[in-house]
């Protein structure tokens, strides 16, 4: 007589877990208890019905805890997946924000380096402007006695100062502008990422 056991039974028997595979035994040990002729059908029969209520609750025990391994197995997978996202996702942030300071740093020499040479041409126009004011005029057909043709060096003085003064004021207005804009793209930058772990994290699950 062949023992019928169903398609795929090894591979059945090896996935079901050990207390299950173990109740299955014991069911086997007593059917082979019963076929022997020394048995006690009568008590046989009274001890088969309390054992098989003892097997199912085993079974599904053992089926119960599979499940709950199972689930965490999925959610240890899961927080790998998400720790793994996170970090791909700050290495991402960090690659940004590098290069969002390397590009900050290149504005500001580009800037500074405009505002050199616009310095350096703006004392070549006052150095020119002095000069225009400072030389001899050729013709001597008219009278500087009078005073209405000086010109009076101290108010030169204190126009070029001014210009000066200005344009270092408008540099030392442009950097700060510069300094701001950056520090408001890494606090952007930082809260968009603070905002995506709590999205993709436990945390907010557990407050919940």
């Amino acid at each position: 007589m062949t023992l019928n056991v169903g398609q795929d039974f090894k591979k059945r028997w090896l996935n079901a877990p050990e207390a299950v595979r173990q109740t299955f035994v014991d069911d086997l040990n007593r059917i082979c208890d019963l076929l022997s002729p020394v048995t006690d059908i009568q008590n046989w029969l009274n001890n088969d019905q309390r054992q098989m209520q003892i097997a199912q609750l085993q079974v599904e025990q053992a089926y119960a805890d599979l499940k709950a391994q199972l689930i965490e197995e999925a959610r240890v997978r899961k927080q790998l997946a998400l720790e793994k996202a996170l970090a791909e996702k700050r290495a991402q942030q960090d690659a940004y924000n590098q290069q969002l300071q390397q590009d900050e740093i290149q504005q500001f020499k580009d800037q500074q380096l405009v505002l050199q040479n616009l310095r350096q041409h703006i004392d070549i126009e006052i150095s020119e402007y002095s000069q225009k004011y400072t030389k001899n005029p050729d013709v001597a057909a008219i009278d500087y006695a009078s005073g209405q043709f000086r010109v009076d060096e101290s108010q030169i003085t204190s126009e070029l100062e001014s210009v000066r003064l200005r344009l270092e004021l408008e540099a030392e207005t442009l950097i700060e502008q510069t300094v701001k804009a950056f520090r408001s793209k890494l606090e952007t930058a930082a809260k968009e990422e603070i905002e995506y772990i709590l999205s993709n994290s436990n945390f907010s699950a557990e407050k919940k």
